[in-house]
């Protein structure tokens, strides 16, 4: 017996050292000490509306702050980010008007940001194309966008009306109203997630018609994309409501918990 005490703790170290290491590397937490900071880009742009609207570069001066307040990392402004930047970013957020008109060369980009896995957040005439194959591509992209001679607005108050209360984004946001603008008919793949509708001038039964005004796409092994339409009046987006559903948003296009920037 003696003899094969020896040999027992040679065969028990070998079989250590050649264990299949199945759980890799600990995970970086997505809260909390350890954890790598939400890498945002604000894609902006010049303002394109009368007074108090469309004020892209005032959500620029505005939300730069409030997120790195909230422990994000961000850079942004009214150029295109680089393939570099693109690199180093979680979530794109894109609120300029026609915010879809890309050149080829970022169009590449924009495409291997995707496929990586990478999260938009567009807001408002952000979720706009030039028209064309333009419009495909971009409701590609975002499981819907404004379509060209077909999409229309109505200006003024507006009643949000939350469709999905189980999805992490909106749970426990109650409806509410605000003056602001609606697209309406826009076009969208029947693989998105509508989270809120709105009622539009179009006559339905005793009514109207509400179609979706919020909602998140997710295409498998890619991007993730949440999109809210309203936003067209600035002050909105000092309502308390508005803010979490926009931080909410953004923390979920890139994957870590809803609450992430909200805290």
């Amino acid at each position: 017996m003696r003899c094969l005490l020896p040999l027992l703790a040679l065969c028990t170290v070998f079989a250590a050292d050649v264990a299949p290491q199945t759980g890799g590397p600990d995970p970086i937490p997505a809260t909390g000490p350890g954890s790598k900071p939400l890498r945002i880009f604000l894609r902006s742009g010049p303002k394109s509306h009368g007074p108090g609207d469309h004020d892209h570069p005032a959500f620029l001066r505005d939300w730069v702050p409030l997120l790195k307040e909230r422990g994000a990392k961000v850079e942004g402004g009214d150029i295109f980010p680089t393939a570099a930047q693109l690199a180093d970013t979680d979530v794109l957020i894109i609120h300029r008007q026609v915010g879809g008109n890309f050149k080829p060369e970022e169009r590449a980009n924009i495409d291997a940001y995707a496929k990586r896995g990478g999260g938009f957040v567009v807001i408002h005439a952000g979720a706009v194309a030039g028209g064309g194959a333009s419009d495909d591509y971009y409701r590609d992209l975002l499981g819907g966008s404004w379509r060209q001679k077909v999409t229309k607005w109505r200006e003024g108050p507006m009643q949000l009306n939350f469709v999905d209360r189980e999805h992490p984004i909106t749970k426990g946001v109650a409806d509410f109203g605000m003056k602001d603008e609606i697209y309406y008919d826009l076009d969208m793949l029947p693989g998105i997630r509508s989270l809120a509708t709105a009622p539009t001038p179009k006559k339905k039964g005793d009514g109207f018609e509400a179609q979706t005004q919020i909602w998140t796409y997710e295409k498998e092994g890619a991007q993730r994309a949440f999109v809210f339409i309203p936003g067209h009046t600035y002050v909105n987006f000092s309502r308390p409501d508005v803010q979490t559903l926009l931080l909410r948003g953004i923390a979920w296009a890139g994957r870590k918990p809803v609450d992430a920037l909200t805290k």
